[in-house]
């Protein structure tokens, strides 16, 4: 229980911290964005008013470079601009953005294209036509062309007709927000890395105090049903005595006496119960010296044929569909507990009359067994309890004696032999409840 709450605790400070951590990657990516894009839109809207005010623009010729690439390729050797030359913290980019390489072109009533500024080096007159007609199928006014990487903006119809396009080349822009995102994933799987070793270790910290003082109760109550077992033993020895002496003779008499038998009886019941669930707490996890291979078809088919004269008893019947050669690697007495808590329960909460019904069978590689019973259908509520200590169902269901412990004995039976417990009703008549348990092979099996 101890570790269950505390990977609970690491998993939920770990859900929180990656909550925070997604917010603000996240918000710094889009920020950035946003930004390059605005800055990108601002220098394409600029172009724009230079091309509706003639006097301010001067088309370049073929082959001509505007000023700043031409110094920037004068640096590097009449060569392009290499990635390598941009750092990895993008620190760079705002350098490329000083200086974005545009095209211009205008669409004049009759189709005709005509390039009016051609700053973007790899592209010739012909490709500049074509991303023109391009960017017009679209049928937008700004967009991206992701294959080509470039962001255009298209101007207003003019009194005469002619439509000005104007693009940006953002390869270094979509360059540097695509490291942002390596190095972002990268950063942030670093620090959920740190986050999950703090994590475990608050955990384990946070509930130190609950671990010690949950082993101090189930030493408690382990060493309490330890030291009960023996008056108890005594009680029970005694009152044997008295019901075999003559000596007592009035019915009464007699009748206390039993009614001391029997209550002995329980309480001695209950203590072992409590020993056994107290066991169980202070050896979860630990390997059992006693598990061995044996036969659980044999095992269960043993304890149906143990029951079958108390379900005779109660008015009831027990059918059986055991699956031969079964094997696990188990406690056998802890085994046939597991099976009798399952036998009894059924015979306890079926209804007069009706068939208990028993399959063990293998199931790719489990041994499944199902005991199916007709009655009062579990309700939803009930389902989610069923296996807590001390539970017990609705008094409707008929005044069966109990301590509300078997159930949850058969689960930490079933924990400890790495297998499973369920229930599972139809909502009219029938409950099952199955148990699910690994199998093994006998030496020479294959």
């Amino acid at each position: 229980m101890i570790r269950r709450l505390r990977w609970k605790f690491a998993a939920i400070l770990m859900t929180i911290i990656s909550i925070f951590l997604i917010i603000i990657l996240a918000t710094m990516y889009y920020t950035n964005k946003i930004g390059y894009e605005q800055r990108c839109r601002g220098m394409l809207q600029i172009v724009l008013q230079d091309l509706r005010d003639p006097s301010g623009f001067r088309p370049h010729s073929d082959g001509e470079l505007p000023p700043p690439q031409r110094e920037e390729q004068a640096d590097s050797g009449n060569q392009p601009v290499p990635e390598e030359a941009f750092s990895e913290d993008g620190s760079e980019l705002s350098r490329a953005q000083e200086h974005f390489a545009v095209l211009a072109a205008e669409q004049t009533p009759d189709g005709q294209i005509r390039v009016l500024l051609n700053q973007i080096y790899h592209i010739d007159e012909e490709t500049a036509v074509a991303l023109v007609k391009q960017a017009d199928s679209l049928g937008q006014r700004d967009g991206v062309l992701q294959a080509e990487s470039l962001r255009y903006l298209r101007s207003a119809d003019t009194p005469d007709g002619t439509v000005h396009y104007v693009f940006a080349d953002i390869y270094m822009e979509q360059y540097a927000l695509h490291r942002q995102l390596i190095h972002s994933f990268a950063i942030g799987l670093l620090a959920l890395a740190a986050f999950f070793g703090v994590s475990v270790w608050l955990s384990r910290w946070s509930t130190r105090p609950i671990a010690e003082a949950w082993q101090i109760q189930q030493q408690f109550v382990s060493d309490a049903s330890h030291e009960l077992k023996t008056p108890l033993t005594v009680i029970l020895s005694n009152v044997s005595l008295l019901k075999q002496s003559t000596a007592i003779s009035d019915s009464s008499d007699r009748r206390r006496i039993e009614h001391i038998d029997s209550e002995a009886a329980r309480m001695k019941q209950l203590t072992e119960s409590l020993l056994v669930l107290a066991r169980s707490d202070c050896s979860a996890g630990a390997p059992s010296a006693s598990f061995v291979l044996l036969d659980f078809s044999y095992l269960t088919d043993s304890c149906v044929s143990t029951f079958e004269p108390v379900a005779f008893e109660m008015g009831k019947s027990i059918s059986g569909d055991i699956e031969r050669d079964l094997v696990v690697n188990g406690d056998e007495n802890r085994l046939h507990q597991l099976v009798s808590i399952l036998m009894d329960n059924g015979c306890k909460y079926s209804s007069a009359g009706s068939c208990i019904r028993v399959i063990l069978k293998q199931e790719v590689s489990e041994a499944v067994l199902s005991v199916t019973t007709d009655g009062t259908p579990l309700r939803p509520e009930e389902l989610k309890q069923l296996f807590h200590r001390f539970y017990r169902a609705d008094p409707s269901r008929g005044n069966v004696a109990g301590f509300g412990l078997g159930l949850s004995i058969a689960r930490h039976i079933c924990t400890e032999h790495k297998g499973k417990i369920t229930a599972t009703t139809d909502g009219v008549g029938t409950n099952t409840f199955t148990v699910r348990l690994p199998l093994s092979r006998r030496d020479g099996d294959r």
